[in-house]
């Protein structure tokens, strides 16, 4: 099988193309396909901080207006009930932060220092601490609701604060304050493949569901990095990234998490004052392109192996076809020619044949020229003995006359039998109609057949385009059909008319020729321009003059039909287009 260089290199760019938009198809799919796992991921994460934190938000406002806690933190260490109040203060929060699912409940005073707390029985009670130094007890003392969120020390556990005074006569008497446990957050939600966290400002994980990103920045730390209200502790955090990265960018952004790419998207919690981020590994989209581009460079091959198959199946039918179609043609030219010689040879049978049925009056026409000449010869000689010179003179001038007039109808009868080539010319039509009344004028002599024809004088030239010897040759055809066609008649009569008449939008002149016969059967009009058909005896003729006629009318780009007169007889009509402006 052989491939030609052009088609192989058509076949090769196509594949080359084929391979870029499929991966670019790919990238943009891959990509897509993990940006919306991120997306979902981030969306589920955010919406299951939101449900913990504000399930915990309203407990301090609530407890802020307790009656009993108001009453507490206006009764003096020195008065009696203090420590009554003290410990059904303890058992009231212990009991709200069971229900609630708290960490802890503790009330500070306007100084920050714990005066009661839900974990009052234990060893590590919050009571007698001081928490002044907590950007929560801030906030709330400016009577606004405290939000923060920091880990343990020791458990390292997280935890989020909310914070909210206690007012008296509008003026600060304590704050009340909800420990929100963090750590407790169910990950089950999460999407495969895609990781959770949340970072402060700095880009500080502080909660993730991978205990390995735990405490450890996403961006590059500056070197005077501060653990703002000892938030961690004065843990040592370390980097996961050598360079910066921008914390503030919402949209998707490509970072480099221990050397290894990353696409990530992030969304701010604003009240909460942290960025919830979700990241998935890039290799993951790399690797669905790789799986893509695989499957697509596999059938791009196979369909380029196939296309080449296809595309040389079609040049070698292509290569047949052209080379049938060269021999059909060559066949059909061959027979075309052969045709055109068999139409040529038999027009000109049928002008012979025409020649023939006319031979006995063109003999008249000849014959009687003849005996006058020799007539005028006898004369001649007798007159020459007589020495009557001028009678000689006379003689002889009469036989130049008929000599003349014979060499006139040989040369009309040796113009007609000539084949022609079937060329197009302006035709005067009054010439050619006259040329075939002259043809025929023995035949009309001869059948006693009167032809009315007069081109009135002053009329302008009708012309045609036309082959000169094809018309002649359809006017002698139908004139001598006309003058046959009234051979029953005692006055033979032939009429030939000629009009202007517009067809398919052209304007054209046609040729009618009128016979006062008795006209064509009514169930014979529709075959009259077949081959071989004629009600004459098979003596007469082989029924090809009038189809050779209709035919070349239509190689003449013109119209021959026949129909029945009004007044009796054949009338046929030619019509060829004018050349007249």
């Amino acid at each position: 099988m052989k491939f030609t260089k052009p088609l192989v290199l058509i076949i090769l760019i196509f594949a080359l193309l084929a391979m870029i938009v499929s991966y670019s198809i790919s990238k943009r799919n891959a990509e897509t396909k993990l940006q919306r796992a991120i997306e979902t991921s981030l969306e589920q994460a955010v919406n299951e901080l939101k449900i913990r934190l504000e399930k915990h938000s309203y407990l301090p406002s609530l407890l802020s207006n307790d009656s009993e806690i108001i009453s507490f933190l206006n009764t003096k260490k020195s008065d009696s009930d203090y420590i009554s109040k003290q410990e059904n203060i303890n058992l009231s929060l212990e009991l709200a932060n069971n229900i609630s699912g708290t960490t802890n409940l503790y009330l500070l005073d306007s100084k920050g220092k714990a005066l009661s707390s839900s974990n009052w029985a234990e060893k590590e009670s919050f009571i007698g601490s001081n928490f002044s130094i907590w950007p929560y007890f801030e906030q709330a003392s400016y009577n606004a609701l405290g939000r923060y969120f920091s880990s343990d020390a020791t458990t390292r556990e997280r935890f989020y604060f909310f914070s909210r005074s206690v007012q008296y006569q509008n003026k600060l008497i304590g704050v009340i304050v909800a420990q929100v446990p963090l750590s407790g957050i169910a990950f089950e939600w999460t999407v495969a493949d895609v990781d959770f966290f949340i970072t402060d400002q700095n880009g500080v994980v502080f909660l993730s569901n991978k205990a390995s990103l735990d405490m450890k920045a996403i961006t590059k730390l500056d070197v005077n990095f501060n653990d703002s209200y000892m938030r961690y502790h004065n843990q040592k955090l370390t980097s996961l990234n050598n360079q910066k990265i921008d914390l503030e960018q919402q949209g998707f952004q490509i970072i480099n998490l221990v050397n290894q790419k990353h696409l990530m998207l992030s969304e701010k919690m604003a009240l909460a004052g942290w960025t919830v981020r979700t990241i998935s590994k890039y290799s993951i989209a790399q690797k669905e392109i790789s799986r893509n581009m695989t499957i697509s460079i596999v059938l791009i091959l196979l369909t380029s192996l196939l296309a080449l198959l296809l595309l040389n199946l079609q040049r070698q039918r292509n290569k047949f076809r052209q080379q049938a179609k060269e021999v059909l043609e060559h066949k059909v030219k061959e027979r075309t020619q052969a045709l055109k010689k068999s139409q040529q040879d038999l027009i000109q049978a049928a002008k012979m044949a025409a020649l023939g049925q006319l031979s006995t009056g063109i003999t008249h026409e000849i014959n009687n020229p003849l005996m006058a000449i020799r007539s005028y010869a006898d004369n001649a000689e007798q007159f020459l003995k007589k020495d009557q010179l001028k009678m000689v003179q006379f003689n002889l001038k009469e036989i130049s006359k008929l000599t003349e007039n014979m060499a006139a109808i040989t040369g009309q009868l040796k113009s007609f039998a000539r084949k022609s080539k079937g060329e197009l010319h302006t035709i005067d039509i009054d010439q050619s109609i006259n040329y075939a009344i002259s043809i025929v004028n023995p035949e009309l002599l001869s059948s006693g057949t009167n032809i009315h024809y007069t081109k009135h004088v002053g009329d302008d030239p009708q012309y045609v385009l036309a082959d000169k010897i094809w018309l002649s040759q359809i006017l002698i055809n139908l004139i001598t059909n006309a003058i046959s066609a009234t051979k029953d008649n005692p006055i033979r009569d032939v009429w030939i008319n000629t009009k202007q008449q517009k067809l398919h939008a052209n304007t054209h002149y046609c040729i009618e020729i009128r016979d006062n016969g008795t006209g064509i059967d009514d169930t014979n009009l529709s075959k009259i321009f077949e081959p071989f058909f004629t009600t004459k005896p098979m003596t007469k003729g082989l029924g090809l003059g009038l189809s050779i006629s209709y035919t070349l009318a239509k190689d003449m780009n013109g119209t021959l039909d026949a129909r029945n007169h009004k007044d009796g007889g054949a009338l046929f009509t030619l019509c060829l287009p004018s050349t007249n402006k």
